[in-house]
């Protein structure tokens, strides 16, 4: 149920903005014939009914999917990805400082509030649902004692208004008491209803309204809606009356208007809504010229086009950073292309004017490409017809007589890209969870230096096992640059679940399961910046030619209500729970990239764990070490993140000695945290007051978890 809700989530937000456009554009095509702006209603129910939509570059929906189901329930750093980078600034801090989940916590707090909200929305459905029975069979009670007038029309005492009832075999109900003069225009009104089908229409607008009942704007839009089709039906009768046969018919209008309350499972009635709106329209109306009506149509065109379509993924931003003080030349992007088709189109990114740009190939079957010349607002097409399967660099020619290096963008259209062989890189294979020991980014023991009294065996051995770390890290990091965002270091860290191997006659085949962490930071002195990344279990088979990994399938699971029964179905039984366990490795992961970053950035993390200390210790009127923690939920998480350095910071103080304050005890729960030694302790240490007292009582117990992080 929590996928369902979720995907009408998305779909009604992607919808809001088609309603925005609707409404706009309603009060442009102010004069124009109302079956246009019905026809854009009709646009907004496409929207919302249809479960998929085309990519198009016209598209004006910001994001398709602005709360991702794996985001939302899977991720360790859940945000919203509106469309709108201003607008996620500004609400993903305060998002994420809320339901960011601790690492060590046994349940997610989106799990819950997703839970609760889906709960809530199928509680509306059932409310909604059960009302507009009750409206239903209230008003068919009502209608129960009618004679018949003609062909489908009946009288009845206990109407006041005409209306419309029914669906299937609609029949139009009148007063029975109804004035002579009025009913001419009732009825030609009521069968322009059914002309037009609006007795299927409203009913099918009721019913999305009870879906989508959570979002203002589709109550607006069903109200808005409702007005329309009253207004092009009058439109439709009065298209050829005169000047007194206008008069008459708001005459009829007036004495049969009524004040509806209900919106679910109301019936077509003829005096329902808008009665003065009506009549000034009525009696001002004038057949609308032959330019508005083709303006009406195209409208409606140009916003099916625009709203009915979800905005192409598949252009990348390429970032090229100018060196500081460089006069103009040729400067080469960190990431390399290949052409998806025939042609590729480039045009000017952040930061970049006129210039020269060039692709310069990286592999001996490529050609170079260019110079040719770029401007902001003009894309430049490169036919690349005989370059499938290369690998470019893209060149511009900027000059940076600048201090500090300049960082530009180009984005590209209609190509794949991949990782260059100089980006900062760094990526981890550990068996079971464990943490590797790394000493650089990127770092794995080299088996060229084993011991060769072991034997051969176990040489080639560690050959094999040193090829498929290197496999897997080249996987993980080619796989995710094509989502790659503007960022100083790239990272992964992998998780060996287990391994099939698979030999035929002419070659061997394995696969290996894990959980594959891929991280963008940002790097400078108050710390590190996660600016995207991801977290799956994947499935990664390779080919094996003489202790060569050939990559030939990557495999994740969809997001969603997909995601279990998909790791279910490919993952072995004995792994598949690990598998679906997403915070069982996410902490050690993380650590693992944090420490890459900070040893590839030359970062002083004692300084910045010192100020995220500060920041947790802001003065409070509360006395207990908890409630800072509480309300600093993100810094928290940012010291465990830390791992093995806030370790040695916290335990290089405890040594000094003196640490009886807030600080030493917020010191000491993070520290237990990362230890896990909650419960392993004499009880007096874990209720001390004090963080030096836990301390001493930690190194007098178990002196062998402390000295490893101490110099």
């Amino acid at each position: 149920m929590e996928a369902v809700f979720l995907t009408l989530l998305n779909r009604s937000i992607s919808a809001g903005w088609l309603v925005l456009a609707v409404v706009i554009l309603r009060f442009l095509l102010k004069k124009a014939p109302k079956w246009a702006v019905c026809l854009l209603w009709a646009v907004v129910a496409v929207r919302l009914l249809c479960p998929f939509s085309l990519k198009s570059p016209l598209s004006l929906i910001p994001s398709p999917e602005t709360l991702s189901p794996y985001t939302m329930q899977f991720s360790q750093n859940p945000e919203l990805d509106s469309g709108i980078p201003a607008l996620d600034r500004v609400l993903n801090p305060t998002f994420q400082k809320a339901f960011t989940p601790s690492p060590y916590a046994s349940v997610n707090p989106l799990h819950i509030w997703i839970f609760f909200c889906s709960v809530l929305w199928a509680a509306g459905v059932v409310v909604l649902l059960l009302c507009a029975c009750v409206s239903f069979l209230g008003i068919r009670r009502k209608v129960r004692e009618s004679i018949p007038f003609r062909d489908h029309i009946r009288l009845c005492d206990a109407v006041s208004s005409p209306f419309i009832l029914g669906i299937i075999r609609p029949r139009i109900y009148l007063p029975a008491d109804m004035d002579e003069e009025a009913l001419e225009p009732v009825l030609a009104h009521e069968q322009a209803h059914l002309k037009r089908l609006d007795h299927w229409w409203k009913p099918l607008a009721c019913l999305l309204l009870t879906v989508y009942w959570f979002h203002p704007l589709m109550w607006a839009a069903c109200i808005l809606f409702c007005r329309d089709i009253e207004l092009a039906c009058d439109e439709k009768v009065i298209r050829e009356m005169n000047l007194e046969e206008k008069k008459a018919y708001s005459h009829a209008l007036v004495s049969c208007s009524r004040q509806q309350k209900r919106i679910v499972a109301c019936p077509l009635a003829f005096g329902e809504i808008g009665v003065k709106q009506r009549i000034n329209r009525i009696l001002r109306y004038q057949k609308p010229a032959a330019w508005l009506l083709i303006f009406a149509a195209a409208a409606c065109l140009a916003t099916a086009v625009c709203f009915l379509t979800d905005p192409e993924d598949d252009v990348f931003s390429i970032r090229i950073v100018i060196p500081a003080g460089s006069e103009q030349e040729f400067h080469y992007s960190e990431q390399e292309i290949s052409p998806a088709g025939k042609s590729i189109t480039l045009s000017c990114g952040d930061g970049l004017g006129d210039t020269e740009i060039l692709l310069e190939p990286t592999e001996e079957k490529g050609t170079t490409h260019g110079p040719a010349y770029l401007t902001p607002g003009m894309p430049v097409k490169m036919e690349m017809a005989s370059e499938r399967d290369a690998w470019f660099r893209i060149g511009v020619a900027v000059s940076n007589p600048t201090e500090e290096p300049l960082t530009v963008s180009v984005e590209i259209k209609g190509v794949q890209v991949r990782v260059a062989g100089p980006l900062p890189e760094a990526a981890g294979l550990a068996a079971g969870g464990q943490e590797p020991d790394h000493h650089s980014p990127g770092a794995a023991a080299d088996p060229s230096g084993a011991d060769t009294d072991a034997g051969s065996a176990q040489t080639e051995e560690a050959a094999a096992a040193f090829a498929l770390e290197q496999a897997v890290r080249t996987a993980v990091l080619e796989h995710n640059a094509s989502s790659r965002t503007d960022c100083d270091l790239v990272c992964c860290d992998f998780v060996l679940l287990g391994t099939e191997n698979r030999t035929a006659a002419s070659n061997a085949a394995v696969t290996v399961y894990g959980w594959a962490l891929y991280q963008e930071y940002n790097l400078s002195e108050t710390g590190i910046e996660d600016t995207g990344g991801s977290h799956l279990p994947v499935a990664l088979t390779f080919e094996i030619n003489e202790n060569e990994y050939h990559l030939k399938d990557y495999w994740e699971p969809r997001d969603g209500s997909y995601f279990v029964p998909d790791i279910r179905s490919r993952f072995p039984a004995e792994l598949a729970a690990d598998g679906i366990d997403s915070q069982k490795f996410i902490l050690p992961q993380i650590q693992n990239c944090y420490r890459q970053a900070v040893e590839y950035g030359g970062l002083d993390a004692d300084a910045i764990i010192s100020r995220l200390l500060d920041a947790i210790c802001e003065p409070s009127s509360s006395s207990v070490p908890r409630d800072y923690i509480d309300a600093h939920r993100l810094e928290y998480r940012e010291l465990t993140f830390y791992g093995g350095c806030t370790l040695q910071y916290c335990f290089r103080r405890f040594r000094q000695g003196g640490e009886t304050g807030l600080e030493g005890r917020i010191m000491a729960l993070v520290c237990e945290e990362l230890l896990q030694t909650k419960g392993k302790l004499p009880a007096d240490a874990e209720t001390s007051e004090t963080g030096q007292f836990w301390y001493d009582t930690l190194y007098a117990h178990a002196p062998n978890l402390v000295e490893p992080y101490l110099p």
